[in-house]
């Protein structure tokens, strides 16, 4: 029922009120994405209709105020199969996290037995992934997390802060911690509603996605990953796109670890996430190109603005190689994973000891240009390799994140 702080609005009470009960629900938070959304919606009926035709569907769309049109595309759309199409306009602080919110309310009003999370820019999304993503949460799994083919340069917030830390902290290989397209079990969803990291500046907007994942995580939940093939979409540049993003996934990454201490603490190694697979077909990903020249210019600019910061969260040592790296042209710039690892785990422990939103975005925003380094490390020594080279490359970051772990321990106080 509604509250207080519900990211419902009354009117859409009152429409999942006359629906009264579903089996399965699929969210899609939306944003200005007329171009997408009608591709996505259909997709996910038709998936729906061919692999639960015996359940009663909801599909809920949570807007976060789009100029574009996108709920007149939404609105006027004919979809295949019973699913019951509801479109909202969440309520509370804007972005994708109440947006998620409002979706996970409806699911627990209606008392699902499962849902299913997708993004509104999918180009990629088939039918297949809604048996993948829905079909454990009814039975006993609490979180399915997405498996994608993605290029070698897509996910980098992935790939060198939310994959490693995944793998080192909680123990679980979960490679798409903040894939986006999520399965989640009805207990899962009940937990998240609780939780009170919803206060936080983080898990509202971009932090919305690690929040669910290393909830499920920190709460010995059972998870899998469902193997969905090919993620295209909108690919962002981590030199120019990636500011706010990156400090609220991060800053909710934090929140959660100080929420988890107590589960993760005594954790050494790591433990593959079983992985599902369906009628998927293989592909090559698109290219996404990065500039190292450009992500080398903001990492040292960068540097030199938050030095202050630097000399204060590092010990001398670590300041001393990262330094260092300010020194190296693109010829010879080379970031190491265990500096990294160290780097990182320094970050995490300087974020606990602050109090204020302030200095703590303020740690946040300077270490994303040390990450911005380690993305132009990666770039330049990953240039000629296939995918499959630069993958273990990034496995390689999670094994020596895990290796780090008491230096994590040791900072983390």
């Amino acid at each position: 029922m509604p509250t207080e702080k519900s990211a419902l609005p009354p009117r859409t009470w009152s429409k999942l009120h006359a629906i009264r009960e579903a089996d399965v629900l699929v969210g899609i938070p939306s944003y200005n994405c007329a171009h997408t959304i009608n591709y996505v919606i259909y997709q996910v009926a038709n998936g729906l209709k061919e692999h639960f035709p015996d359940l009663k569907s909801i599909m809920i769309i949570s807007d976060g105020g789009s100029t574009d049109g996108t709920l007149a595309v939404v609105k006027a759309m004919k979809i295949p199969g019973q699913t019951e199409l509801v479109t909202t306009r969440y309520v509370g602080i804007s972005g994708k996290g109440t947006a998620v919110k409002a979706i996970l309310e409806a699911a627990q009003y209606l008392s699902v037995k499962g849902m299913a999370m997708v993004d509104s820019d999918l180009r990629s999304i088939s039918p297949e992934w809604m048996e993948l993503l829905l079909s454990p949460t009814i039975g006993d799994v609490e979180l399915v997390t997405p498996l994608y083919l993605r290029h070698k340069y897509d996910g980098s917030i992935t790939n060198f802060v939310c994959y490693p830390f995944t793998c080192s902290v909680y123990g679980r290989r979960v490679r798409q911690p903040i894939g986006g397209d999520f399965g989640l079990s009805a207990k899962l969803v009940e937990t998240l509603l609780k939780s009170p990291l919803w206060n936080t500046s983080y898990v509202p907007r971009f932090g919305i996605d690690i929040f669910v994942t290393h909830t499920a995580l920190g709460e010995n939940f059972e998870a899998k990953q469902a193997l969905l093939g090919l993620k295209t979409h909108e690919a962002k540049d981590p030199s120019k796109h990636l500011a706010s993003m990156f400090t609220e996934v991060v800053g909710s990454m934090f929140c959660c670890m100080e929420f988890f201490e107590k589960t993760w603490k005594p954790i050494r190694g790591s433990h593959t996430v079983p992985a599902i697979s369906g009628k998927i077909e293989s592909g090559s990903p698109e290219a996404v190109h990065v500039d190292p020249c450009e992500l080398l210019k903001a990492h040292k600019e960068g540097f030199r603005d938050n030095k202050d910061i630097y000399s204060k969260i590092l010990d001398r040592e670590l300041f001393q190689e990262i330094e260092k790296l300010q020194t190296m042209d693109k010829n010879g710039f080379f970031f190491p994973t265990d500096v990294w690892a160290r780097v990182a785990y320094s970050f995490a422990g300087g974020f606990r000891k602050k109090e204020t939103e302030k200095d703590r975005r303020r740690i946040l925003d300077a270490l994303r240009f040390l990450w911005i380094g380690k993305v132009a490390s990666f770039a330049l020594e990953t240039q000629e390799m296939d995918s499959e080279e630069a993958e273990e490359k990034i496995q390689e970051e999670g094994r020596v994140f895990e290796e780090s772990k008491p230096y994590l321990l040791n900072v983390y106080r």
